[in-house]
């Protein structure tokens, strides 16, 4: 039956060297509009110069693409690697000047740059260029790096649904836990495994595991991270095995792929163990944490919760399990006593 829905056009940004991500950005598009357009009556239409711009003769080529596409979007996507782009006859590229465009119109811009390795054939004054309108634009707002394409997937998923929950108004628009731990797909949880003795220190290992719930379908792509409070690891300066940046000082993020897996797929019926960190039990490191003193920031963390999040081929999932839980699964009572490190 015919319905009427409010639509917000996404413009996908880019040089020429970002195919991929540019696929991922419209995958990640449409991935939103199966789960939410028909709840919400909105729909996310992905713009591309290559798809959506037409011929016109009478001026600058990036004028008109200006006109046809930039102009009329709502949200942008701009992503780079190592290259900047074509001189628009504006603007240091046709992207950048898309991206100011949108900026001085007071748009939602999303800016993403890329870690990964350059080609040997790279263009050193174009990787310069990126590299110093990244500071440039980091002086003015906030931009992401990514070291892959999976976890650039993530983020783009992640960032969009909290943009459109903010633009939308929906309940929980600032809560993290809008994804499912089970689709049609697979199913996420976090485990608690084996309890050792590491020195004076109890420790458990805490476990991301993607389950396929299917009969007969392979996971091909799949990644998961665990979102550990700092104050649960026993060393507090030292980088541990699968650990990834972090947005928050408080937080340490540990994160596997396929990639850690031979690009083994997952089979149907099977679980894989995806991730796991060594969390201390009967000790916490703690720190004061801005604004709270360090009880307050203790009880902050016992009544936390160690989360993952995992992509699975585009699918966003999430699961938690509260560290008092934890704690008493390893044999414990869910307290611990208070070590205070002042730095």
């Amino acid at each position: 039956m015919p319905r009427t829905a409010s639509c917000y056009e996404i413009l996908i940004a880019s040089p020429s060297d970002v195919l991929a991500e540019r696929q991922i950005i419209a995958e990640s598009i449409e991935d939103w509009n199966a789960a939410h357009s028909r709840s919400t009556n909105v729909i996310l239409q992905p713009r591309r110069w290559e798809l959506d711009v037409y011929p016109e003769m009478g001026n600058r080529p990036q004028e008109i693409i200006n006109k046809q596409i930039v102009d009329n979007a709502d949200i942008l996507f701009g992503v780079f690697w190592h290259r900047a782009g074509t001189p628009s006859g504006v603007a240091q590229s046709g992207t950048i000047e898309e991206i100011e465009r949108s900026v001085d119109r007071k748009k939602p811009v999303f800016l993403y740059f890329s870690q990964a390795p350059v080609p040997m054939t790279h263009d050193a004054a174009q990787l310069a260029a990126v590299q110093k309108y990244k500071g440039r634009m980091r002086q003015s707002g906030v931009a992401f790096d990514f070291p892959d394409i999976h976890e650039f997937r993530r983020m783009v998923s992640r960032h969009l649904a909290m943009k459109m929950n903010v633009l939308l108004e929906t309940p929980g628009a600032r809560q993290e836990t809008t994804a499912p731990e089970e689709n049609n797909l697979a199913r996420l949880r976090v485990r608690v495994g084996q309890k050792a003795r590491n020195g004076e220190v109890t420790t458990i290992n805490v476990i991301g595991e993607l389950q396929n719930l299917t009969t007969s379908t392979r996971i091909r792509e799949y990644g998961c991270q665990l979102m550990v409070p700092a104050a649960l690891l026993k060393f507090a300066s030292v980088t541990y095995m699968a650990e990834v940046k972090s947005e928050r000082a408080e937080i340490r993020v540990f994160r596997h792929t396929e990639a850690n897996f031979g690009n083994t797929p997952i089979f149907p019926g099977d679980s894989l163990q995806v991730v796991s960190v060594e969390i201390a039990i009967d000790h916490l490191e703690m720190k004061e944490l801005t604004g709270l003193n360090r009880q307050e920031a203790y009880d902050l963390t016992m009544n936390g919760v160690i989360a993952a999040e995992a992509n699975v081929d585009g699918k966003l999932l999430r699961a938690e399990k509260p560290i008092r839980e934890i704690f008493s699964l390893a044999g414990g009572s869910g307290r611990v006593p208070l070590r205070s490190i002042m730095e």
